[in-house]
């Protein structure tokens, strides 16, 4: 592992897998096989959300393929139930799979291994998406899928993607929206248990990120989820 472009230290917990120092457990570890059930539902997300898990596979692999090589990280990367075969046959070197869940992550790992068992070009890493341990400008792609409608500031997690991104590094990300009248009632139902942000038009996630240091490439919405393909504006080349 690179440790160069690291600003926290970065310890092994076991094979492959590694995490920042210090790091509290993730929330998320006892809901993880329910979770990955649920999401993984080509019905539920047909019905709920207006897509097929080959959308989300397919943007994947358009990030990829269209990365600017060098760093590639995934943050919040979950169970890689969409994403894994992407994962398992990239042929980059510093592909990094984050997320703070190590029960997710390791849900993630058993998949790609049993596409390709040799994951020693991938690093799985147990980090915080707000407080990543990468030093500024050394991560050249930036995957984020499902993670923006999360938080009650999502400013703050594209913030530290910015901080993290060269400059002119791309970014392909992916969030709920409440365009379609099922998924924006099902999202206002997420709200109040807890679970999802106040549910967002598509218009109002574009103002977001274009408001923080993000030039939009591409942007579109499918039903009740939104694509972003963007670039760090090259002048933001310091912490914002």
């Amino acid at each position: 592992m690179n440790k160069e472009i690291f600003k926290n230290k970065i310890v092994e917990i076991e094979n492959n897998i590694c995490e920042v120092e210090g790091l509290p457990k993730g929330e998320y570890d006892a809901q993880a096989v329910k979770y990955d059930k649920l999401v993984s539902n080509s019905l539920y997300n047909l019905m709920m959300w207006g897509n097929s898990p080959q959308n989300y596979t397919d943007f994947c692999k358009q990030g990829l393929q269209n990365s600017t090589g060098g760093v590639v990280a995934d943050i919040g990367c979950g169970t890689l139930s969409f994403t894994h075969r992407e994962y398992a046959e990239y042929k980059g070197n510093d592909l990094f799979l984050c997320d703070l869940s190590y029960e997710m992550l390791k849900i993630g790992e058993n998949r790609i291994q049993g596409i390709n068992s040799d994951t020693s070009k991938i690093k799985f890493l147990r980090s915080n998406a707000l407080d990543m341990p990468f030093n500024d400008n050394t991560v050249d792609t930036v995957l984020n899928f499902g993670l923006f409608h999360i938080f009650d500031d999502p400013s703050s997690l594209l913030r530290e993607i910015v901080r993290i991104l060269k400059p002119n590094g791309k970014i392909f990300l992916t969030s709920l929206c409440s365009d379609r009248k099922i998924s924006a009632k099902y999202l206002s139902f997420l709200h109040k248990k807890g679970h999802v942000s106040k549910p967002l038009k598509s218009i109002e996630i574009k103002r977001i990120i274009e408001e923080n240091g993000i030039e939009l490439i591409d942007f579109r919405t499918k039903g009740g989820m939104t694509y972003v393909t963007g670039s760090k504006i090259p002048t933001l080349n310091k912490n914002v």
